[in-house]
């Protein structure tokens, strides 16, 4: 196997400190530029004075004979409704790609990963220099959105950059990989100080300052292809479906983007601010929760009609609108926060399983309580056949739970807050957490039967598994790829 470390250096000025100034002036009248220039008719430039040169090395791109043992396209979030983001190869792959891979690619602003967060906090790391989503993996190559707002190609057998390119914003998207373009967007967790006493008052904000932004790249080369610019923030995966692009967003809409031309094709106003809840789609269906009010939605991709919308009570602050949904056999699972009323144990999350066509909650179930989590307060699920998997930032254990009925099959004490998604592979869950470390469990029973110390830090970040490598991004601004041997001895 390869062990190959790189970096990416931009020789301009720092992209951190141009978005820094570019969130302050829309704290004091940004957002109504921003605002201004989201229309109908899709922005072939974006409205800046200059932007950061995209970085292009065609001399790192994917040998075509190797790159076609990889996926060929990335749709939704994890590559699936069900959230699990594992390929095979073919009979005739390498050895290399079998036994796995091994490199380490640092982004702009990265920091060690047997150091300490940026002043000594995690979310300001995160939202700093962060790969907090995941990264997707298509036809040879890693591509990774990052808060440093950035979004980087990666040679996924060697980890080298084959391009990068600067967005203006936080890019917490996990990419979307169709017929040569790869689809990004862009946004930030603030409110502006008005925006912020609507929030206080009760009434509707609009979440998110600076530039909001769905991008089109060329593939292959980074080039940007088209822009669309939204009041609010775009922080989830968007859905591709059939030639359009589905996205919920921090001004309350679902929107519906021609993936081709960038034009707008409709909107539903939900009222509730989308904050990390990207869109599952099932059917004519798409699944996502809001926050202020708190429900969780099921519309109509072809009418934009809501179908139905439920909720749960003493949902929390973006209880509900931060996790991604999974879905499988008509049912669409969610986890959400409520407060407890113990002062000690104020939080926990609760699992929902919903009927897709109808909303009803098939089962619900409570877990653990315990302290408030920073940032994020639920993790991704995933279903794998008869089993739903999912984590706790509250509790820091791994579940199973049955997906017809609730029952819980077994959980697994980790020890450390639990944000992202998993990935199965001939029957072991692979699942990053918060301390830098991976544990390889079985699912037929919740054996833990290996952990990985990787270093930094891992947020929500799904991992993805080809052949005999695991691909996984982390807040500390690295992306790895380890190969599953080294995980499971």
């Amino acid at each position: 196997m390869q062990n190959i470390s790189s970096s990416f250096q931009m020789p301009v000025k720092r992209p951190i400190a141009q978005l820094l100034t570019l969130l302050v002036l829309a704290c004091f009248g940004g957002t109504v530029a921003a605002q201004a220039i989201a229309s109908e008719q899709a922005q072939s430039d974006d409205p800046v004075a200059a932007e950061f040169p995209d970085q292009y090395f065609p001399q790192n791109l994917p040998d075509p004979a190797l790159a076609a043992q990889f996926p060929q396209t990335w749709t939704t979030y994890a590559a699936n409704p069900g959230r699990n983001a594992v390929f095979a190869l073919s009979g005739n792959a390498p050895e290399s790609l079998r036994s796995g891979v091994s490199w380490k690619f640092a982004g702009a602003g990265a920091i060690p990963l047997d150091g300490p967060p940026l002043d000594n906090n995690f979310s300001t790391t995160a939202y700093n220099i962060g790969m907090p989503v995941g990264v997707s993996v298509v036809n040879g190559i890693v591509y990774e959105g990052s808060d440093n707002g950035y979004t980087y190609a990666l040679n996924a057998l060697n980890g080298r950059l084959i391009w990068a390119h600067y967005g203006w914003n936080m890019t917490m998207s996990n990419p979307l990989v169709v017929d040569g373009r790869v689809f990004v967007s862009t946004g930030n967790a603030y409110f502006n100080y008005a925006n912020t006493m609507l929030y206080v008052k009760g009434k509707r904000p609009t979440r998110g300052p600076g530039l909001n932004t769905m991008y089109a790249l060329d593939a292959k080369t980074g080039r940007k292809l088209w822009a669309y610019h939204f009041p609010g923030e775009a922080m989830p995966t968007a859905v591709y479906d059939q030639g359009f692009l589905y996205i919920g967003t921090g001004d309350g809409h679902v929107y519906k983007l021609d993936a081709v031309t960038g034009k707008l094709a409709l909107t539903t106003d939900l009222v509730s601010f989308v904050s990390m809840s990207s869109p599952v789609l099932a059917g004519d269906k798409l699944f996502l929760g809001g926050t202020n009010p708190n429900y969780f939605y099921a519309v109509n991709k072809n009418t934009g009609d809501i179908a139905w919308k439920i909720t749960i009570p003493k949902l929390v602050a973006t209880g509900i609108g931060d996790c991604t949904p999974a879905y499988a056999d008509g049912l669409v699972i969610q986890e959400a926060t409520v407060e407890t009323g113990d002062k000690e144990k104020p939080v926990a999350n609760v699992l929902l399983a919903m009927d897709a066509s109808s909303g009803k909650i098939v089962w619900q179930k409570q877990l653990e309580s315990g302290p408030v989590p920073p940032a994020m307060k639920t993790a991704t699920p995933m279903i794998i056949g008869d089993k739903v998997l999912e984590g706790s930032p509250v509790t820091g254990n791994y579940y199973a739970f049955d997906l017809k009925t609730g029952r819980e099959l077994w959980k697994v004490r980790l020890g450390a807050q639990i944000r992202s998604g998993a990935a199965v592979a001939d029957g072991v869950g692979y699942v990053p957490y918060k301390s830098g470390d991976i544990a390889a469990i079985r699912i037929a029973d919740g054996k833990l039967l290996g952990q990985k110390h990787l270093g930094g830090a891992f947020g929500p970040s799904s991992p993805v598994i080809v052949g005999g490598t695991l691909y996984v991004s982390n807040i500390y601004g690295w992306v790895i790829a380890i190969p599953l041997s080294d995980i499971v001895h």
